[in-house]
């Protein structure tokens, strides 16, 4: 619709409301994280450890976030090249600065003078992803794919409306999809600190599964969305149908990337033997379930595409809360089953949420999800254009005396007259 003027709306508004939900959630980390710690079993030390750095870690991650939002405006908007590169060289840069402050110890002294610690690497992650992000912002802007997206917006509660209606669904479905293997760390907890420290290892692990998945999903939920509101129900059908396909071979070969490494990982991660034996065993359901997390997390993005954010995180609520959850406390908690029990929960609840997505997708009525959403896109332009009439008209009304001044300011249609 070309609305420009309404996108830089959306990302202001969005990284505000960003920025106002994560400032209780950093106090409230600031003075909990050392209580959760002890509650799992950690000692006093290690809780000590987390209170230094959760908060310089929360900081990073609100201005993180700010530099998310505007490399996701940046993709929107058909410049996803540089955000790509940028992602990559930061990555690159935070590791080889970690690399070098954790290996030698004498280049912490002598730029922090302090001994290598997680609040010396959190100093890094912050200090990374500022600079970062002023070189996000300023090459755009230096080249003009900004032009008429930002400005001095007043708050319009429309478009915050919108943003909560949207977010909230996408926010619960994140947490289920993307955090649902944090969240059970708890069950973690109820087996022992040792497996509490590997499921965490395990993570890490995970994370970077996750990461080939949400950038998969995302750009298929962009290319399918983009051709809903252009009226091209079967391209879209065709672009969803060729993303999936796509994920899946993406995922079979990571997974056999990931099996052929296997038995080095546990090494590169620790060296405690014991977190070790723990690790190896996992592998093989880390594995299959790589290939079904991809399938149900790249159909929720393709079932979102087509406004129906609401239902795809019902059906990711209803798998995780019905299945992954009791078969991890049945586990864990009821049978004390080690690891092997918790990750077979997280498989099982992914595998039949890559089935029931799929299935909504294949039942999908693309002409007239279609016609839905262009129908919606079109009833909010006529919006726009009453709104910027009424306006207009207001600023003419003020001076009905005949008497007007010599410059009156339009809101609306920046316009002086």
């Amino acid at each position: 619709a070309e609305n420009y003027e309404m996108v830089g709306r959306y990302v202001q508004t969005a990284c505000t409301i960003f920025v106002l939900c994560e400032i209780p959630m950093t106090f409230f980390w600031g003075e909990y994280i050392g209580k959760v710690i002890l509650w799992m079993g950690f000692e006093e030390s290690v809780a000590d450890l987390a209170h230094t750095y959760v908060l310089i870690s929360m900081v990073a991650g609100i201005i993180g976030g700010l530099h998310q939002a505007f490399m996701d405006f940046l993709e929107v908007v058909e410049h996803e090249t540089f955000p790509n590169i940028l992602y990559c060289v930061s990555a690159v840069v935070e590791t080889i600065f970690v690399a070098l402050f954790a290996l030698y110890p004498q280049v912490s002294m002598a730029v922090f003078g302090l001994e290598p610690s997680l609040f010396v690497f959190g100093l890094i992650f912050l200090i990374n992803t500022i600079i970062f992000l002023f070189i996000g912002i300023i090459i755009p802007y230096y080249k003009g794919w900004c032009t008429g997206y930002f400005g001095l917006y007043l708050p319009d509660m429309s478009v915050v409306k919108l943003l909560f209606n949207t977010a909230m669904p996408l926010a619960v479905g994140g947490i289920l999809s993307y955090a649902e293997w944090e969240i059970l760390i708890v069950f973690a907890a109820a087996l022992g600190p040792a497996e509490v420290a590997t499921w965490g290892l395990l993570g890490s692990i995970w994370n970077v599964f996750e990461s080939t998945t949400s950038s998969i999903g995302s750009a298929a939920e962009v290319r399918c969305a983009y051709q809903f509101g252009q009226g091209r129900p079967a391209l879209a059908k065709l672009s969803a149908y060729k993303s999936m396909f796509i994920s899946v071979l993406i995922s079979i070969w990571c997974t056999a990337v990931f099996l052929s490494v296997s038995g080095d990982i546990p090494g590169w991660l620790t060296k405690d033997e014991t977190i070790q034996k723990m690790l190896v065993p996992l592998f093989p359901l880390i594995a299959l379930g790589q290939v079904t997390m991809t399938m149900g997390m790249v159909a929720w993005a393709l079932i979102g595409a087509q406004g129906r954010y609401r239902l795809a995180t019902s059906i990711a609520t209803g798998c995780s809360l019905l299945i992954t959850t009791p078969v991890a406390a049945l586990m864990t908690i009821v049978w004390r089953i080690n690891l092997q029990g918790l990750t077979f929960a997280v498989v099982i609840g992914y595998t039949v949420t890559a089935m029931c997505m799929s299935t909504v997708l294949l039942m999908t009525d693309w002409e007239r999800r279609a016609k839905k959403i262009t129908d919606k896109m079109a009833a909010e332009e006529d919006s726009g254009t009453d709104d910027e009439s009424e306006e207009q008209k207001c600023v003419w009304d003020v001076h009905e005396d005949g008497v007007r001044p010599k410059y009156v300011d339009c809101f609306a249609c920046n316009y002086v007259v």
